[in-house]
């Protein structure tokens, strides 16, 4: 059990790590400061991961190929019919740290359309990560997500600045204008590639 629950932290955090490492041999390098928000960062996705349930490319496996998988899956393309209040808060909540965490910890994300954006594309991978499982996939989700990022990013620039400016100079070194893109980026292949919990039964 313990073991399932690690290697999705690991296979979020370790390809963040190898590209940290790879960046030090090309003598590009950041501060403690910057990487100890960029960990926080890749250990929240991994919670919206576990939050969300998103499945792996052998699920797709398991239910016979993409064509069946798709077949099978609970999909709703009909914009605000979902049940409940509760479930437009929470899809508008869980993103919202990613949209103050994107230009608190990266300079070149204190853009409000690149960090939606870029709330949008993870908010759209999950979706399409849960094709495969059997919870709804649901165009509700996306919109209520990139309004979270949204929302996160108001956040920043309403209180941030105030409340959460300190050590800005050591937070915000990067170690390229794509950071942030390529850590999300990682942690989304290597969660629906490499993961298969039926592995651990």
């Amino acid at each position: 059990m313990l073991l399932m629950l690690m290697i999705p932290i690991l296979l979020t955090i370790v390809p963040g790590m190898l590209y940290q490492s790879m960046r030090l041999l090309a003598r590009k390098k950041s501060t403690l400061t910057h990487y100890v928000w960029t960990y926080t960062m890749m250990l929240y996705i991994w919670l919206v991961f576990s939050v969300t349930g998103i499945g792996s490319i052998w699920d797709v496996i398991a239910k016979g190929g993409w064509a069946a998988t798709v077949q099978q899956a609970n999909i709703s393309w009909v914009p605000f019919q979902s049940e409940g209040i509760f479930t437009y808060c929470m899809n508008v909540i869980m993103l919202m740290p990613l949209g103050f965490l994107l230009p608190y910890i990266w300079k070149n994300f204190r853009n409000p359309f690149k960090v939606a954006f870029t709330g949008f594309l993870l908010s759209v991978f999950i979706e399409f990560a849960q094709v495969p499982t059997n919870r709804l996939v649901d165009v509700d989700d996306v919109m209520m997500n990139t309004l979270g990022t949204m929302l996160g990013y108001l956040v920043w620039k309403t209180v941030g600045k105030h409340f959460f400016g300190g050590k800005e100079a050591q937070r915000t070194v990067s170690l390229g204008s794509c950071e942030p893109v390529i850590y999300l980026t990682l942690a989304c292949a290597c969660n629906f590639l490499l993961y298969n919990w039926t592995w651990f039964l």
